[in-house]
């Protein structure tokens, strides 16, 4: 499990509020606040927490760079364990939109981070199968991903001494998105040389040799993929997929009938309102797309079909990095006064995008589904607050833009998610009243910096053109 490298003790505050905190855990205060002060070594002190409780831990900031920070320090603290970055992946994003007031259509635009997605990858597949996972993540941890078990399921085991057809195993390959080699090797390609597999991992840099005797694989090797260097040989692997979005195509022809059953109901809504603009529109569009999808398993947008991909009903929420998690694990907010807040306007922005999307004609309905976590659902599954209090505190939130998260919320509570157990860590140097009030006033403070560091007199004057009292004030301090 997990093993700390810590060349130093915990000083001053750090072991009180180490201690006081795990003793709430224990005493079944599964929600605590950390008030801290600068320079006092939080992420130490959250590092101790993780190496006392021993579980999965999930990290959430609300920012990349400070995810990153975050990260890169959790890396040092535990180097022998699995620290991934889980951030969005594009370097540039245009979602698509629509604005009615100026009739402008926006189509979707991306550039995305190879290196970054790598890392998503590397979060998917350490947490199906490691236990010892600390994840740093930003908002993108409410967004949908496709399905912790498609995902599980879609990964190639390669063993030596196991026979493997080669037909079967390309076409495997292809079917979890590599893409065959046409000049040097890239990431998320393989290469069949004779009597060797060359595959280049989605979640490291690194190419994995594999040597077969005939159709039986007598050696694994593990390469750079720049100098070719032999790094270590191993009896098994697993080749997770190249893609966070595996969808499930056995049922494409009746993924393709539900789609176009709903078409037609659209293009009949459209009609009664003598909307033929709108119908002609998403005919156009939605048809286009079965097209593609029967042709290649793909399209511009296929995200907004997820709900038929992954067989939700509609409300039903996404699945996403929580899902990921085991039974129990343990969530840390950092800067929770400023990261809940994001997370809980992030819905509603999206919301709004789609809506007038549909309303125009550009996607059907079934698109709304491809959103992120509500916070109330998140509320529910983290154990926050249960259903009759979500209940209360919608009656006076005029933020949803007419959702429903309690639609969402009941599907959760007929599946397995609602039965983690979660302890929850607020760090703050100033806690909202939310956080204070979600746990129950347990707030631990951690002042004292072990640094002896102190902060410099401050002083504040009134505003005026009267530079002399600076003059003044520095004369009487010496």
């Amino acid at each position: 499990m997990f093993k700390l490298h810590n060349p130093y003790q915990p000083a001053w505050d750090q072991p009180k509020a180490i201690e006081q905190i795990l003793q709430n855990f224990e005493e079944w205060n599964d929600k605590v606040v950390l008030l801290w002060a600068t320079w006092t070594w939080k992420t130490f002190t959250m590092a101790n927490i993780i190496n006392e409780l021993k579980l999965p831990t999930l990290v959430l900031s609300h920012n990349k760079t400070l995810a990153a920070q975050l990260t890169t320090e959790f890396k040092w603290f535990f180097p022998e364990n699995a620290v991934n970055y889980f951030v969005s992946y594009f370097d540039y994003y245009q979602p698509e939109s629509y604005i009615p007031e100026r009739d402008v259509y926006i189509e979707k635009d991306s550039a995305v981070n190879s290196e970054i997605e790598m890392y998503r990858l590397a979060t998917m597949s350490s947490l199906l199968s490691r236990k010892d996972t600390v994840i740093v993540s930003s908002v993108s941890a409410i967004y949908g991903l496709g399905t912790a078990e498609l995902f599980m399921e879609s990964s190639i085991k390669l063993e030596v001494g196991k026979e493997y057809d080669f037909k079967k195993l390309k076409a495997k390959l292809l079917q979890i998105q590599y893409n065959p080699v046409k000049w040097d090797i890239q990431p998320w390609c393989f290469n069949f040389l004779w009597n060797m597999l060359d595959i280049y991992s989605s979640i490291e840099d690194m190419v994995y040799r594999i040597h077969f005797d005939e159709e039986t694989i007598f050696m694994i090797e593990k390469k750079n993929p720049i100098t070719w260097e032999n790094i270590w040989t191993t009896k098994q692997t697993v080749i997770w997929p190249a893609t966070q979005f595996i969808q499930n195509m056995n049922d494409i022809d009746e993924i393709i009938k539900q789609i176009k059953q709903e078409l037609a109901e659209r293009i009949e809504y459209f009609k009664k309102r003598n909307e033929l603009v709108f119908a002609q529109r998403l005919q156009q569009k939605v048809e286009y797309d079965i097209k593609m999808l029967k042709e290649t398993w793909f399209a511009t947008g296929v995200e907004n079909y997820s709900r038929y991909f992954e067989k939700r009903n509609p409300g039903e929420s996404p699945q996403s990095i929580f899902d990921y998690f085991p039974d129990e694990f343990l969530l840390i907010i950092d800067e929770s006064h400023m990261t809940i807040p994001q997370f809980q306007a992030m819905p509603s922005a999206d919301r709004s995008r789609k809506i007038n999307l549909i309303n125009y004609g550009f996607r059907l309905p079934s698109a709304i589904d491809h959103r992120p976590l509500f916070w109330q659902e998140l509320e529910y599954m983290l154990g926050i607050k249960n259903i009759d209090k979500i209940k209360k505190d919608l009656e006076s939130n005029q933020k949803l833009n007419g959702a429903n998260p309690l639609v969402g919320i009941e599907y959760l509570d007929k599946t397995w998610r609602k039965k983690k157990k979660v302890n929850i860590l607020f760090v703050s140097a100033t806690p909202a009243e939310y956080e204070k009030e979600v746990s129950n006033n347990h707030i631990v403070e951690q002042i004292i910096r072990p640094t002896w560091l102190l902060d410099p007199i401050t002083y504040i004057y009134p505003k005026s053109w009267d530079y002399n009292i600076l003059e003044k004030s520095f004369k009487k301090e010496k």
